[in-house]
Formats: C-alpha cells, structure tokens, sequence
C-alpha cells in the first residue's frame, strides 16, 4: 500500500514537470508589499498552467533565510540547486511613470543560460494580477506574452493602442444557401447573400442581419431581416457559438418578383403567393480568428417564418467574413466572401 502510494506521488510530480524556484521579484520604483505580492501571484500562476512543479515560498526561504529577491543568475543558479530545482525564474517589478512593468527571466539551472525572458507593462496596478498570469503562460509555452491575448485579458495599455485585438464594433458579408423545407412551393436550394452587424464583448456577440435567397429555376424568394444574441463558448482564436435571433420576413413563390413587392403578379409567369411574417431562427456556428480585427464565421440556421401563408421554413449554411474596427476609430470595414 505505501509502495502504491509513493508510485502515485512520483506519478503526479513527474506529470507536473521540472522543479522550477521562483524567487522574490525585486521592485524598482514600488513598494516591497506589492513586489511581494507580485511574487506570489507569479507562483500560484505558474503552478496552474501545469508545466511545472513549483517550489513553496518554505523551501525559498529555508535556503536565502527569507523570500527575499535574486537578481544575479549566479545566486539563483545555487540557491536553486540547494532547493533540487532544474530551473530558477527571477524577475523585477519596475515603476516608469504611468507604466508598471513586470520582467521575468526563466534559467537552466544546470548550464546557466536563459532560456527565456520576457516583459509585460500595465498602466493599471488593479490589472497586475493578469499581467503575471499572461507572463506565466509566456514562460510555460516559451512564447512572447504579447501573442498569448485571450479576450478578457487584455491590459488598459494595450486597449488603447491600435492593434489588432481590442475592436468592439465589425461588419460583413457572407454567401451560403437556404433549403425550403415547407411553405415555399419548392425544395430548390436557393443561394444566399447576407449582410451583416456585430457588436462583440468577451463572452458574446449581437447580430443584425439581412439575408436574401432567391431560386435560380422557380424564381422564389424569402428575405429574412433579424437580431440575434448568440453566447461564444471560448476566448481563444477557434471558438463555437450558439443563440438564435428574431425579426421580420418576406417571401415568394412567383416566378419572377422581389420578396417585400411581390404581391403584384406579372402576366405570363405563374402567381402562388407571398407574403411577410414574423421570424425566428435558432443557430449554432464557429467562429475562427476570434481576437483579431477579422473573423470567418461557418453559421447554421433554421428559419421559421409564421405569417398569414402558414409556416416558411427550413436551414441556411452560410459562410462570412466580417472586419472589427478599432474602438477609437469608429469605422468598419466590409468585404464580401
């Protein structure tokens, strides 16, 4: 049983990964409460992306005397092999006017070389907590933390630079198809174009959209206008969504017409019907390149429109690209696929 177990611990401590001592952050321009807080924080984040067996602040102390900061590769080369780590970080918190600005560096105990480094500045002290978390997962995965941006941690400095990552407002365009499944006269497929509003927050997205279908052979028609609420299911770039929207509809089956005008026949072509209604359509879809200032969106649909002619409905795939703007811009762009 005690052999069980002790198999298990060292199951557990090789899965966690190499030993790594995290040293005391010394402050420049702060306040030793808040470096010390810093490196705490920088501790508990490095633990949690799951690459490393972190040593305690015990062990830290039970070495130095007290977690106090190493700023020489030397001194944490030793004081990290008396503590049985492979590796060492050391890092700064440093004070340059409005910026608050974290530096980390990650060393190979046993060459010493550093084998990473990186640095992440704040103009907000409330955000320090999410610029050691990014810079703990920069660490983790070897890769500048100024590529690892997931919505919702993004810093006030870089909210106001114009990048790529921080739009609100986007517009688009996106082509697919529609299937009428009862009320249309016809089960042709009928192509699709759509235009498209988006105002995003971190967790979900507004849609206005306007769509258009006409048959290529039976000259029936449906144009749905709706908004729609739709919750995403991730944060990183490739996230899933799901929601539905409502809205207003016109359709018809004679051959040649235009949905909303279309309860004028014209002689020589058959009349069945039109009419308008009120829409709603459930949809689920994937969106692709979510933090960037683009997205190509796969949405499916089902529409369902009840007016007086009975129940149109049936699925739209389409396919969109839609551009976000810069917050400080107030503009958008707009380019059909």
């Amino acid at each position: 049983m005690t052999a069980a177990i002790s198999t298990i611990a060292l199951l557990s401590l090789l899965s966690a990964g190499p030993k790594v001592a995290v040293f005391g952050f010394q402050g420049v321009g702060v306040d030793s409460v808040t470096a010390f807080v810093a490196t705490t924080l920088f501790r508990t984040e490095m633990g949690n992306t799951g690459k490393f067996a972190v040593a305690t602040a015990d062990e830290v102390v039970g070495v130095l005397g007290a977690d106090k900061a190493v700023t020489k590769i030397s001194d944490a080369q030793d004081a990290a092999r008396r503590i049985g780590a492979a590796e060492a970080v050391i890092g700064s918190l440093s004070r340059l006017g409005p910026q608050t600005i974290a530096m980390v560096e990650l060393i190979d105990v046993a060459g010493g070389s550093v084998e990473f480094e990186d640095q992440l500045a704040t103009t907000s002290r409330d955000e320090l907590d999410i610029v050691l978390k990014r810079l703990a997962k920069a660490v983790a995965t070897k890769t500048k933390a100024s590529t690892l941006v997931e919505l919702g941690e993004i810093t006030e400095k870089e909210s106001k630079e114009v990048n790529r990552r921080q739009a609100f407002f986007g517009a688009g365009m996106g082509l697919g198809g529609f299937m009428p499944f009862g009320g249309l006269g016809t089960n042709e497929v009928m192509p699709m174009l759509s235009g498209l509003g988006l105002y995003e927050t971190p967790d979900f997205f507004a849609e206005i959209r306007y769509s258009g279908g006409v048959g290529t052979s039976s000259g029936a028609n449906f144009f749905p206008f709706t908004v729609g609420m739709f919750k995403t299911t991730s944060r990183s770039d490739f996230t899933p969504y799901y929601g539905g929207a409502v809205g207003i509809g016109g359709y018809s089956s004679v051959s040649q017409g235009i949905g909303w005008c279309s309860s004028v026949s014209q002689e020589g072509y058959p009349y069945d019907g039109s009419g308008t209604g009120f829409v709603v359509a459930p949809a689920v879809g994937c969106m692709f390149f979510h933090t960037y200032d683009f997205h190509v969106m796969a949405d499916l649909r089902y529409y369902l429109m009840f007016g007086g002619g009975g129940v149109q409905h049936g699925p739209a795939l389409t396919i969109s690209l839609a551009f976000r703007s810069s917050k400080d811009s107030g503009g958008c762009c707009l380019l059909g696929l």
